[in-house]
C-alpha cells in the first residue's frame, strides 16, 4: 500500500506541482519550524513559545532516536518511486540520509507546533487552518518520494501525541515542566555511545535539546523577562538573539575540526546564550 500510494503521486507530478509542493515542504523544515517559534517566543507570547520549543524538540528527539534506529531505505533508494530532485537555498531533495525515512521530521515537527499552537487558541478556524497546512507539508513528503505514507503518519503521531503530553504537564505541573523537560534532553545522551544511533541528527538534537533545557532553566527562574507589544523592541530583540547565536556558531564552526562531537559544542555553545544571554540584555536594555 506505502508503495502504490507514492506511484499514484508519482503519475500526478507536473512542473507546477513541483513547486506547489517544494514550497510546503520548505516550510515544513525544522529549521523553518524552529525559527517561527523563536520569533513566537521572544516577540510575542513568551508563554506560547516556550510550550511549542518544548513540544517539538521533544517529538523531534523521539524521532531522531526511532530514526537511527530503524534505518529505513527512503522510497527512492528502495526503488519505489523517483524522487523530484530540488536543490536551493530553502530545501534539498539531493543530500538526504537515504537510511533516515522513519519516521518523517517534517511531519514531527509540523505536527508537533501547529498540534500545541491549535491546543493553546482552541478556536475552530485556526484547527481547521492548522490541520490543513501539517497535510499539505505531509502530503509535499510523499510526492517528492522521499517519504512512504507510514513515515509521515509516525511523525504526525509522534508530533501530535507530544503536544497533548505537554498540553497536561504545563496544566498539571507547571512548576515542573521545565525539570521534566530537562529530563527528557538528558535522555538523549546514551544514544550518542551506540554505534547504530549515534548519527549527525542524533548528536545536533541532542545539543539543542539540552542547551534550551538549560536554558530555559536559567531563564525562568533568574532572568524572566517579559512580552512586548511594541514593534521596535521586537526588531531589536532579534537582532539581539541572532547576533548572540550566531557570533559563537561561527567561530567554533570555522575554528574546531569535522567530528560529531565537534558539531554538538558548537550547536550548545551557539543556543545557551541565545536563551540566557539575549533575554539577559531584553530586561537590561529595556526592551
Amino acid at each position: 500500500m506505502d508503495a502504490a500510494i507514492l506511484q499514484a503521486l508519482e503519475k500526478i507530478r507536473c512542473p507546477f506541482l513541483d513547486v506547489f509542493f517544494g514550497i510546503f515542504t520548505a516550510l515544513g523544515e525544522e529549521m523553518i519550524i524552529a525559527a517561527i517559534i523563536a520569533v513566537v517566543y521572544i516577540c510575542f507570547s513568551k508563554r506560547i513559545g516556550e510550550q511549542a520549543l518544548v513540544t517539538v524538540l521533544t517529538a523531534s528527539c523521539v524521532t531522531a532516536a526511532v530514526k537511527s534506529g530503524v534505518r529505513r531505505l527512503r522510497p527512492y533508494e528502495a526503488g519505489a518511486v523517483d524522487r523530484v530532485h530540488i536543490d536551493n537555498a530553502l530545501v534539498s531533495t539531493a543530500d538526504l540520509d537515504p537510511d533516515m525515512s522513519f519516521p518523517s521530521g517534517h511531519a514531527t515537527a509540523t505536527g508537533g507546533f501547529f498540534s500545541a499552537l491549535a491546543i493553546r487558541i482552541r478556536k475552530p478556524l485556526a484547527v481547521v487552518l492548522c490541520s490543513l497546512f501539517v497535510l499539505l507539508v505531509m502530503l509535499s513528503r510523499l510526492y517528492l518520494g522521499v517519504h512512504y505514507p507510514t513515515d509521515v503518519l509516525a511523525g504526525l503521531a509522534v508530533g501530535v501525541g507530544c503536544a497533548f503530553l505537554w498540553q497536561l504537564v504545563y496544566r498539571k505541573w507547571y512548576g515542573a515542566r521545565l525539570y521534566i523537560y530537562l529530563g527528557v534532553a538528558l535522555c538523549t545522551l546514551p544514544f550518542l555511545f551506540i554505534p547504530r544511533t549515534a548519527t549527525h541528527s542524533m548528536f545536533q538534537i541532542s545539543a539543542i535539546a539540552l542547551a534550551t533545557a538549560i536554558g530555559l532553566l536559567i531563564e525562568d527562574n533568574f532572568i524572566k523577562f517579559e512580552d512586548t507589544d511594541r514593534w521596535l523592541h521586537r526588531l531589536f530583540r532579534l537582532l539581539i538573539v541572532l547576533a548572540c547565536a550566531a557570533v559563537p556558531y561561527l567561530i567554533l564552526h570555522f575554528t574546531l575540526p569535522e567530528g560529531n562531537w565537534f558539531d554538538f559544542l558548537t550547536y550548545f555553545a551557539a543556543l545557551l546564550p541565545a536563551m540566557t544571554l539575549a533575554p539577559f540584555l531584553y530586561k537590561k536594555l529595556k526592551i
